[in-house]
C-alpha cells in the first residue's frame, strides 16, 4: 500500500515537473524548441583525420560567450548574383532564442552526441531563411558545421514530412563545401582543414568573453529597429516626395535632379527607388543604404494597394532594374500566399 502510494506520488511529481518545465521553456526530452527554431541531440559520426571524434560533452557554456561567438559567424556568397562583402549567418533575434537552447543541450549531451540546430529568423522579404548546422565541443573550441546557410524556406516547407525526414538524417559533417557560400573566419576562428563549411571557434578568445553588445548590422535588423543613418539623411527628401513635389531643377543640375523631376508622375515606390538609385551612382549613399530602403518600401509602402496592383508594381520595378529577380520572386510568392 505504501509502495503504491509512493509510486503515485513520484508519478504525480514527475507530471507536475514535466508540465512546469516543458510548458514554461518548451523543452522536452532531447529536443529544445522556441517557435520554429529547434535544437536537439543527434548521434552523428564526425571524423577528423579519418577517425571518429569523441566530444567534450557534457559541456558547461556561458550565455555571453555563446551569444558573442554566434554574432561573429560570417559567410560570403558565391556565384554571379552574389551579394558583395561578408554577411552574418545568425541575426540577433535568432541568437537570443538559440543561446539558452544551445546551453541547455550541451549541458546534458553525451560524448557521442552533436547538437543539431535548425534556426530561422524573421526576414523582411518575405520567406524565412533557414540555417542548419551541427555543433560540438572539442577541447575549448566550439565547432559549427553547416549544410545550409540562409536557404529560403516557406512555412509549408518546414512543416512537411519530407523536410522533417531530411532534417532528421542530414549530416553536415559529410559536406565539405557549398556551391552558394563559404564561411569567413573572424578573429579567434579558423576553418577545419579541407572544409569551407566547418568553423572552429576558440571560446577562450577575449572578444567572446566580453559582455554582450547589441549590434544592428543587417538590413533586416535595421528595419526592425526602424531607423538607420539613411533615414536621417533622406528625411527632407522624403517629406518633399510625400507631399507630391520633387527637388527643384536648376539649369546646370546633374542627372539626379532631372530623373527625380521626371519621376513625379511615376508610382510612389518607383519614384523613390529611381532617386535612390541615382544617389548610389553619385556616391551619396551606399548599396547597403539602397537595399535598406528598397526592402522597407517593398514591405511597408504597398499596404494600401490591391493584390493585382502590387503584382503589377513589382513586375514593373523588376523590368526597370530597381529590384532584383530574387526580390521579385520573394515578394510575388508572399503576395500569392495571401490570395
Amino acid at each position: 500500500m505504501i509502495n503504491q502510494r509512493l509510486k503515485q506520488t513520484v508519478l504525480l511529481a514527475g507530471m507536475i515537473w514535466g508540465i512546469l518545465f516543458c510548458g514554461s521553456w518548451n523543452i522536452c526530452a532531447d529536443t529544445y524548441k522556441d517557435g520554429m527554431i529547434t535544437v536537439k541531440h543527434e548521434e552523428l559520426p564526425v571524423k577528423r583525420d579519418g577517425s571518429r571524434m569523441q566530444f567534450n560533452h557534457p559541456s558547461s557554456l556561458v550565455g555571453n560567450v555563446i551569444t558573442n561567438a554566434l554574432s561573429y559567424v560570417y559567410f560570403e556568397e558565391k556565384g554571379l548574383l552574389k551579394k558583395k562583402g561578408t554577411l552574418r549567418v545568425f541575426q540577433d533575434d535568432e541568437i537570443k532564442k538559440l543561446t539558452p537552447l544551445i546551453i541547455q543541450a550541451f549541458s546534458v549531451a553525451t560524448p557521442d552526441q552533436v547538437i543539431a540546430v535548425s534556426s530561422y529568423s524573421e526576414r523582411v522579404l518575405l520567406t524565412d531563411q533557414q540555417n542548419y548546422c551541427i555543433m560540438f565541443m572539442s577541447g575549448n573550441s566550439l565547432n559549427i558545421v553547416f549544410s545550409r546557410i540562409h536557404m529560403f524556406q516557406t512555412y509549408n516547407d518546414t512543416m512537411s514530412e519530407k523536410k522533417k525526414f531530411t532534417m532528421a538524417t542530414e549530416n553536415p559533417a559529410d559536406v565539405k563545401q557549398s556551391r552558394f557560400w563559404i564561411l569567413v573566419p573572424s578573429a579567434g576562428q579558423r576553418l577545419e582543414s579541407k572544409h569551407e563549411n566547418w568553423l572552429v571557434i576558440d571560446l577562450g578568445y577575449d572578444a567572446y568573453q566580453q559582455p554582450v553588445a547589441q549590434r544592428i548590422g543587417t538590413v533586416d535588423e535595421k528595419i526592425k529597429v526602424g531607423t538607420s543613418d539613411l533615414d536621417v539623411r533622406l528625411k527632407k527628401l522624403e517629406e518633399k516626395m510625400s507631399s507630391g513635389s520633387a527637388p527643384a531643377v536648376a539649369p546646370n543640375q546633374p542627372p539626379t535632379a532631372t530623373i527625380a523631376q521626371e519621376a513625379r508622375t511615376e508610382s510612389k515606390i518607383k519614384n523613390k527607388l529611381l532617386i535612390l538609385r541615382e544617389l548610389v551612382k553619385d556616391g551619396i549613399i551606399s548599396e547597403e543604404d539602397y537595399d535598406y530602403k528598397k526592402a522597407k518600401l517593398l514591405r511597408e509602402a504597398m499596404d494600401d494597394m490591391s493584390l493585382k496592383d502590387q503584382l503589377r508594381e513589382i513586375k514593373d520595378l523588376k523590368s526597370e532594374g530597381l529590384i532584383t529577380e530574387e526580390d521579385y520572386n520573394e515578394k510575388k510568392k508572399a503576395l500569392l500566399d495571401q490570395f
